[in-house]
């Protein structure tokens, strides 16, 4: 939902830095998010990415929690999967992350998290309706209060000791030959992700890892093809054994093979789960592999190879974390003999929950190392032996257009045409069995239409992209 020109997700806001977000939004957000909060521990752990405009984001939060009673632990620019793991590992109730994502510099964003994990639907909308009544003249707070109800400590060390318990770090660093290259983003996941991976014993060369003029990012954020040339490049002539790259929090990770190839995200995702569901321990009675509605068709196949089963949820990982805790917390015993995990395809970034409930592209590509070496086969290697699918994007403008609506004139447009169309949410998904499909997925974080297709080959998966495209933009321009 949109407000005010800020756009309200499942987990917090986004917006323009200095336009539509700044530090008056920021601190009447913090106090809003106190308000909100009910539970007695007013403790809660802050952090942010890399981008310049959190440093005062992050002043009008602190300011605004320290006025609603809360304690701050404050862990600076640290990754988003590190923030959580720490929020869990230390009991924290409450958490607050300052970060654009996979968005342009222009953006920024705030993601708000309690006790059970990142806000739903219905919270934010009660916090974005108390932001209203809020006047930051009225909630002043001394600096000597600031810094006595303040604390601050790095994660990092024991997120590193705690994720060597899930691979076999002992074997990785006695035959550990690889040599990789890192195309950090200049984003929070440098500080983390090239010392966990030489801690491994990779060779490890570091590319677009600083800001260049006026405080720019290195490239554009989102960890993408086309905004990955230089680490496509430097993978390919340096002969390099695998490339990997985040967006500005790390909780994505994107894949470039020893032959240049940077792949879609849905790969590396699936590299992890096929290996996982190799190697089970054949205690594990049931099997669950958890994604969205936008994840490829690959996940279903595999799972089928190993007996397992895919549950797959709306697009956000709100619903994916959600979705595993509730099937970990159904039955406790039988969370002893099952192996649930999961991962947004569109991500890369695996969520294991016995580690960390959340996407962590770190976690990943510490887990595809780990593949390379037991397996002793290259990138291009294992994704052969993947199932093969293409999938084409567009995206479509939707500014200052109701798109809610265009859903439902698209739905029933589709329905005339014979396809059985279903919606979640906001998204609408059609196509047939584990052949094909389509996906309309207004997103949460833009103002677009995301039309994703993928089928068995290239040319039917570009055909129905193209005409779900065009049928969209027909419908647009009728309004």
């Amino acid at each position: 939902m949109i407000k005010e020109n800020l756009i309200f997700t499942f987990s917090g806001i986004r917006g323009v830095v200095g336009k539509h977000l700044n530090y008056e939004v920021a601190k009447k957000l913090a106090i809003a998010f106190g308000q909100y909060y009910k539970e007695n521990e007013r403790k809660i752990i802050l952090g942010r990415d890399t981008r310049p405009s959190g440093e005062y984001l992050e002043k009008g939060i602190i300011e605004g929690l320290i006025t609603t009673g809360f304690e701050v632990v404050n862990v600076g620019i640290i990754p988003t999967p590190v923030i959580f793991h720490a929020k869990t590992i230390n009991n924290i109730p409450a958490g607050i992350i300052i970060t654009g994502s996979h968005n342009s510099q222009k953006w920024n964003g705030i993601k708000l998290l309690n006790s059970e994990g990142y806000l739903s639907n219905e919270d934010i909308s009660k916090i974005s309706n108390l932001m209203k009544t809020i006047s930051i003249k009225d909630y002043k707070v001394k600096s000597s209060e600031i810094k006595r109800r303040t604390t601050y400590f790095n994660p990092v060390p024991h997120y590193r000791e705690d994720l060597k318990n899930y691979i076999d770090f002992k074997t990785l660093k006695e035959r550990n030959k690889l040599k990789v290259v890192i195309d950090t983003g200049a984003g929070a996941g440098k500080i983390v992700t090239p010392q966990l991976l030489q801690e491994l014993g990779c060779k490890v060369k570091l590319i677009n890892n600083e800001f260049i003029l006026k405080s720019s990012f290195p490239r554009e954020i989102e960890p993408v093809r086309k905004n990955l040339k230089d680490l496509i490049m430097e993978v390919w002539q340096g002969k390099y054994d695998i490339g990997f790259a985040h967006d500005s929090d790390a909780d994505r990770l994107a894949i470039v093979g020893d032959d240049g190839t940077c792949y879609p995200e849905d790969i590396g995702l699936a590299l992890i789960m096929d290996y996982y569901l190799k190697n089970i321990n054949q205690d594990n009675e049931k099997i669950i592999f958890v994604t969205n509605i936008a994840s490829s068709l690959m996940f279903e196949v595999i799972a089928d190879t190993y007996n397992a089963q895919v549950i797959r949820t709306p697009i956000g990982e709100v619903f994916l974390s959600n979705e595993i805790t509730k099937i970990l917390n159904k039955n406790k015993e039988a969370k002893k003999k099952s192996l649930v995990f999961g991962g947004e395809g569109s991500c890369g970034g695996i969520i294991f929950p016995l580690f960390n409930n959340t996407r962590d592209g770190i976690f990943a590509a510490a887990k595809i190392i780990e593949i390379l070496i037991k397996t002793e086969l290259k990138v291009s290697e294992l994704v052969s032996k993947l199932p093969k699918f293409y999938s084409h994007r567009r995206l479509i403008n939707t500014e200052n257009i109701d798109t809610s609506f265009v859903i439902s004139e698209t739905k029933l447009a589709l329905n005339e045409e014979g396809e059985e169309v279903v919606r979640i949410n906001n998204d609408l998904r059609f196509g047939h069995d584990k052949e094909w499909f389509i996906l309309i997925h207004p997103s949460n974080t833009e103002p677009v239409i995301r039309v994703i297709s993928e089928a068995k080959s290239d040319s039917l998966a570009r055909v129905y992209c193209e005409a779900t495209t065009e049928l969209i933009k027909l419908i647009i321009n009728r309004i």
